[in-house]
């Protein structure tokens, strides 16, 4: 057997030190890029119970799942007595990975709700339920299957123009469920082929080898990392929402009326769904108030450039979806709250964007802490007012 060369034993033993090396600096600085998703038959896919690390890839922030799979802090199962539980269900504004957990608008309510005597007497508990790119049938069936287990006494309903979601035809995510209408107008569910497969990937022995070496080296979560932020960045790889979006994030079907049969029927599904929750919630005893998210550009505070988009694509503004899902809310007996116009006014007073960070681009993506609180503010105010 011939020996192996020196120059390369050199080689490969300057590389595994190099490597060991970057091993231990990541471990020292605290770098962690975890898998935070993992399959589920139900809802396709939901947060991995107990993964916890810092989240970059928009905004920075460390991120801690409790042991029930939820963003948030651990709680019990059995409401305690004298609190008064508000359960969030909604997509990545309420996930929120890309601001501290108590910078996030859920994580805010309670002390501005308590501000205000909403629930005199009562100590409030948000609790949180959200899931990145979760549409209206993953937040239907994550109420349903998991939130209402504990005993909330009101149900924080997000709607982030979701209808495109709601439809096999127009959504590019196909590993989620689907609810179809029967012809006498009841929801059929129809479950994911392939849950979860564009967030964990097919199951296979060796894929659950690798699963289990990412998970345990951050030189490897790093080298993911780095790849997926070329992508994002070269190749136009962002997330399954935006490839189907228009201009500045916009989805332009959703800025007027439906013009074809499957976005009008998209949007029969999701109002079925939304007035669902709401029936399920008050069997269970608990009220409803579901807020419209709006597009970043609608509250952008480049007011130029939000009148050349309205005029390029005639439309007065931007709020189209989110007024018809504020209105048919309300006329299903729930509380509809349209954040659209309010967080357009605070940025446009202040100046300062609300959706975006450095590390990618101001003015578009998810909500930075200026826009959790403002979202807090404008929900809180809400609540406090239907109270009165």
């Amino acid at each position: 057997m011939r020996s192996f060369p020196k120059s390369l034993a050199l080689v490969a033993a300057s590389t595994v030190l190099l490597l060991a090396g970057l091993e231990l600096f990541l471990r020292a600085t605290g770098f962690s890029s975890p898998a935070w998703y993992q399959s589920d038959p139900i809802l396709g896919w939901t947060l991995r119970p107990g993964a916890s690390g810092w989240f970059s890839r928009e905004g920075r922030a460390f991120v801690q799942v409790n042991s029930a799979g939820q963003r948030d802090r651990e709680h019990t199962l059995e409401k305690p007595a004298g609190v008064y539980r508000i359960a969030v269900v909604g997509d990545a504004y309420a996930e929120a990975m890309q601001v501290p957990m108590e910078s996030t608008y859920w994580a805010q309510l309670p002390g501005l709700l308590e501000g205000c005597g909403f629930q005199q007497g009562k100590r409030i508990e948000t609790l949180n339920f959200g899931v990145r790119d979760y549409g209206t049938a993953q937040i239907y069936l994550m109420l349903e299957k998991t939130a209402i287990r504990y005993a909330p006494d009101l149900v924080l309903l997000q709607f982030d123009h979701d209808v495109r979601d709601n439809s096999p035809a127009l959504d590019p995510i196909q590993d989620r469920p689907f609810f179809r209408l029967d012809a006498d107008g009841a929801l059929r569910l129809e479950s994911p082929a392939n849950p979860g497969q564009s967030y964990v990937g097919r199951s296979s022995p060796l894929r659950e080898l690798y699963r289990a070496l990412v998970e345990r080296s951050r030189t490897l979560q790093l080298a993911l990392l780095a790849r997926e932020r070329f992508q994002l960045r070269f190749t136009g790889m962002a997330h399954a929402k935006s490839e189907s979006a228009n201009e500045a994030g916009l989805d332009v079907p959703l800025l007027a009326p439906p013009r074809s049969a499957s976005w009008d029927e998209a949007w029969r599904v999701t109002e079925a769904l939304i007035a669902n929750a709401g029936e399920f919630a008050s069997r269970h005893g608990a009220a409803v108030a579901v807020f419209t998210v709006p597009f970043a550009m609608q509250a952008h505070p480049d007011a130029a450039l939000r009148q050349k988009l309205q005029a390029k694509y005639g439309v007065a503004d931007f709020t189209y979806s989110e007024r018809r899902v504020a209105a048919f809310a309300r006329d299903k007996g729930m509380l509809g709250i349209m954040l659209g116009p309010a967080m357009q006014a605070r940025a446009a007073a202040g100046g300062a964007p609300l959706y975006g960070f450095e590390n990618r681009e101001l003015g578009f993506g998810h909500w930075n802490q200026r826009g959790h609180r403002a979202a807090a503010e404008i929900i809180a105010r809400a609540l406090c007012a239907s109270r009165s």
